[in-house]
């Protein structure tokens, strides 16, 4: 289903994969045919208001597992559905660890990342995301880190899920550096626009790096700017795609997109692990 195999993958800043043509070109052509006009997401987004939104209050809007828009643009269209079916399967956990699980232990990964383990039937719905983590999220991981630490850092045996988040950003959408939620264990970026055709200012993705050298597990998950430097700079393209463990050190953000007529689409694709921090 992805077009990439371990000789993709770059080592620094930490272990990633950018390919043009990431996806078969005619599964590509079908899911863009079908991909969900501006009104599907506005009509899911008034449904959802502003709550478990991955693109930010007025900058944009999305369609995930657990939305109505989701079910019906799996029902209605059979290149969403096959693409659905892989993303949310085993078979994705099994390519994650073909291109990346080699690296899992240096970069600090505390799970046991089994194929096995995945539960289709896990959806984490809008309700449970929050922009920052909650006090409970902070006590959970703070217990976790103790618990690490008292059993010699064996791995944890977890349920896995995938999300497939089917996102359209507008202008003022931005990111700054950052890694993404610690139940993640990996990210794939698939764009839809390619931004150099439309003539857009912004909304290109930067990969950081940490001034001072550490351990990729020592690295805070949401650095200060000052602290990071840009290393590479991705312009969008249609079928382009960005795959990396989420390690503590796996630092990327977005330019602010500028342009106000310019919709940004693209998928944000994660497996995640039930709740417990993978990092």
């Amino acid at each position: 289903m992805l077009n990439l195999s371990p000789s993709d993958v770059a080592a620094s800043p930490f272990p990633h994969a950018v390919k043009q043509g990431i996806l078969p070109d005619d599964l590509y052509r079908e899911l863009r045919r079908d991909f969900p006009q501006t009104r599907a997401f506005a009509e899911q987004g008034e449904t959802s208001g502003g709550v478990g939104s991955r693109v930010g209050k007025g900058t944009g809007f999305d369609i995930y597992r657990g939305d109505a828009a989701y079910a019906q643009l799996i029902e209605s269209s059979p290149a969403w559905k096959r693409f659905d079916a892989w993303i949310n399967s085993p078979e994705f956990v099994r390519k994650f660890n073909e291109l990346f699980g080699d690296r899992l232990d240096a970069l600090g990964c505390k799970v046991n990342v089994d194929p096995e383990a995945y539960d289709r039937e896990r959806v984490e719905g809008r309700e449970v995301l929050t922009e920052t983590q909650t006090l409970a999220d902070r006590a959970k991981s703070l217990g976790r880190k103790l618990f690490k630490h008292g059993d010699g850092g064996r791995k944890e045996a977890v349920r896995l899920f995938s999300r497939l988040d089917v996102e359209k950003s507008i202008g003022g959408y931005a990111k700054p550096p950052h890694c993404d939620r610690r139940n993640r264990l990996c990210s794939l970026i698939i764009y839809f626009t390619d931004l150099e055709e439309a003539g857009t200012t912004g909304g290109e993705l930067n990969i950081y790096a940490l001034k001072d050298e550490k351990a990729p597990q020592d690295h805070a998950r949401h650095p200060h700017p000052e602290e990071v430097e840009v290393v590479a700079t991705i312009v969008p393209k249609e079928n382009l795609g960005v795959f990396f463990p989420c390690s503590n050190n796996s630092y990327h953000g977005v330019n602010a997109l500028q342009s106000q007529d310019v919709e940004r689409d693209f998928l944000y694709i994660n497996i995640s692990t039930d709740n417990f921090s993978a990092w």
